[in-house]
Parts: structure tokens; sequence; C-alpha cells
């Protein structure tokens, strides 16, 4: 799959997932939690700066759960967010398989309670391709957006119009 063919499969997906005009990251992560009928749980986790890695997506019996590796800005943070929500979007879950940077990473973690994991690191196949994507249609929107948008950096608004 080339890009232009993820962007296609991101914009139907964005579409189904029928967003107002103005979102917000938080809007989009309520939505989600209403959608898979289960709570989302974000934190940092530091392990992560060690690994290619920046981001993953635990599927536990009762909760998902995104963490993401330390960052230097908001924006990146909420990237990389947006990316593990796209998976979510595109329902990428049914393809997971729990991975051994998971036990690695988080060895006390039950391994009765985690469903699937799915850890974003490169971009060379399908799913991570698609699921990029649509985060950066996601985060474009955000941008865009009016509603409870991040601080711009160097005023980008002013800047660029």
């Amino acid at each position: 799959m080339n890009y232009r063919e993820a962007r296609k499969l991101a914009r139907k997906a964005e579409h189904s997932f029928g967003l107002p005009n103005d979102a917000t990251l938080r809007f989009i992560r309520e939505k989600l939690e209403l959608q898979r009928g289960r709570p989302i749980v974000i934190g940092e986790l530091p392990e992560l700066a060690k690994e290619e890695v920046c981001g993953v997506w635990i599927v536990c019996v009762d909760r998902d759960v995104v963490l993401h590796a330390p960052t230097k800005s908001d924006w990146h943070r909420q990237q990389i967010i947006l990316h593990e929500f796209s998976h979510m979007i595109l329902d990428h879950d049914r393809d997971g398989v729990n991975s051994e940077l998971l036990k690695r990473l988080l060895p006390d973690l039950d391994g009765e309670l985690v469903l699937r994991a799915l850890a974003r690191s490169s971009y060379t196949d399908d799913a991570e391709l698609t699921a990029e994507a649509l985060a950066d249609q996601l985060a474009t929107r955000i941008i865009n957006s009016k509603a409870g948008t991040l601080p711009e950096p160097l005023a980008f608004r002013k800047v660029f119009g």
C-alpha cells in the first residue's frame, strides 16, 4: 500500500467516525470510550525512550491503555496518542497480538488482563501507515478547531495564517 491509498482509507474511517468540525483530543477520546464501552487510560512510560517504539496500545479486559514515550512537546505527545486512537478507529485491535516488548516493558502486568497489544515503531506495514495517515488528519482537524486547541508554538497561525 502506498501513502495515497492509506490516506484514502483514513479519510473513509474519519468520515465514518463522525467528528464535529471543532474536535479536540478529549472529544475523540470520549467518543472512542463510548464506542468501545470502556475507559481509555493514557500515560507516559519512560522506558519507551530506550526503544524504537514511541507508543503502545494495550487492549485489556476492562480498559484500553495508551502509553507513550516522553516527549519534548505537547504536539508530539498528541500525535502519538492520535496514532493509537487511529488504530482504535480502524479496528486494528482485531489483528493485534501480545508482544514480547510489552512483557519486557511491563513485567508486572498480569497477562490474564491483556487481550492484545499493538506497538508503534515503523510505518512499513499497511496498518501503521493507515493509522499515521488518520492521525495526521485528526491532528489537522484539531489544529483547525477553535475549541480547546493547544497553545500554538511560535504563533504558527499568525505567521502562516
